[in-house]
């Protein structure tokens, strides 16, 4: 069996070794800690102003969420309108309308007027044109498009925004 003779030379440049492998192991995972971010896969352990900052994010988003399924819900309905001599209807863009009851003009707007889906001819109702009663009306853009009632009441189907003057 051969013996290792180690001289001092020698153990200086083995413990130089070992202590330079040691130190680059403790820069790289300090370096690893510093760089990752919280949550991460190379930090799983987050403080708790990280979890309160990702529940407000969701809370956020949430309630961003609520207000867009309120709107579904108030827009994708046929809200039902009793309106008297006079009133001027302001739809907006995308807004649907049904004249149920009584006599009204339609308002037309820049681009147009009143587009009567149920005609099936394509044509506008054009302003100052009689709204014909239970034809679905489409407003195509929000540019002032709407109705004023005629008659002494008007009964009208609203789906979507609109305002009444």
């Amino acid at each position: 069996m051969k013996k290792f003779n180690f001289n001092k030379n020698s153990r200086k440049i083995a413990l130089m070794l070992i202590l330079s492998v040691a130190i680059i192991h403790i820069v790289q995972v300090v370096q690893a800690a510093v760089t990752a971010e919280p949550g991460s896969q190379e930090d799983p352990l987050v403080s708790q102003s990280y979890v309160d900052l990702k529940f407000q994010e969701m809370a956020k988003k949430l309630e961003e969420a609520e207000k867009r399924l309120e709107e579904i819900e108030k827009y994708g309905k046929f809200e039902a309108l009793e309106l008297t001599k006079g009133q001027v209807l302001i739809a907006g863009a995308s807004a649907e309308l049904i004249l149920r009851g009584g006599k009204a003009l339609a308002i037309g707007g820049e681009g147009g007027g009143l587009s009567d889906i149920t005609s099936g001819t394509g044509a506008d109702v054009n302003t100052d044109d009689e709204v014909p009663l239970n034809h679905l009306l489409l407003i195509s853009r929000d540019d002032g498009r709407g109705l004023k009632v005629t008659s002494e009441k008007a009964w009208v189907l609203v789906k979507g925004p609109y305002t009444i003057e």
